[in-house]
């Protein structure tokens, strides 16, 4: 009895530090993940592969798969902003960039922000954290001259400026 009790009081504390692990919340069925995650190479066992098991176990602190990358928990890149995940394990990184495209012959940016002009009509934004990426995003694609705004990603999205 003494050592059930232990054992779920072990359980229920490696669940409450799991929790503050990272910045969570749900969004449209997508988990999202703004803080306290990085991106790491998968490291190959030695040895022959043959002895390798198939059974795959995640390492403790492994969030999630992120193609032939893993998400863990830890101090982030400062370019990544976000670390999305879906039921399906179609994972992704959402980056400190917006690219817009403004009407021709129109400058459509907002004063005050982080621009470097790519073309004639299109610039990228650098934003600070996934607050003002999503404020940005969503207030732009309001912005008179406006064609498109898309954000960029690592690891499993291309942008789009169709």
């Amino acid at each position: 009895m003494k050592n059930k009790l232990i054992s779920a009081l072990s359980v229920a504390s490696v669940l409450a530090c799991a929790g503050a692990y990272a910045d969570e919340f749900e969004s449209n069925g997508l988990t999202i993940i703004t803080d306290n995650f990085k991106v790491e190479d998968n490291l190959a066992s030695s040895g022959d592969k043959t002895d390798q098991s198939l059974l795959i176990v995640r390492a403790e602190n492994e969030i999630a798969s992120l193609g032939d990358k893993k998400v863990v928990y830890g101090e982030k890149n400062p370019e990544h902003l976000a670390f999305v995940k879906d039921e399906n394990d179609h994972n992704y990184i959402i980056t400190n960039k917006l690219l817009v495209q403004c009407n021709k012959d129109v400058y459509c940016i907002p004063a005050g922000l982080e621009v470097s002009q790519i073309s004639s009509s299109i610039y990228e934004i650098t934003v600070r954290d996934y607050e003002q990426w999503s404020a940005l995003r969503e207030e732009l694609g309001n912005t008179a001259g406006v064609r498109s705004v898309s954000p960029s990603y690592d690891y499993g999205l291309e942008p789009s400026l169709k």
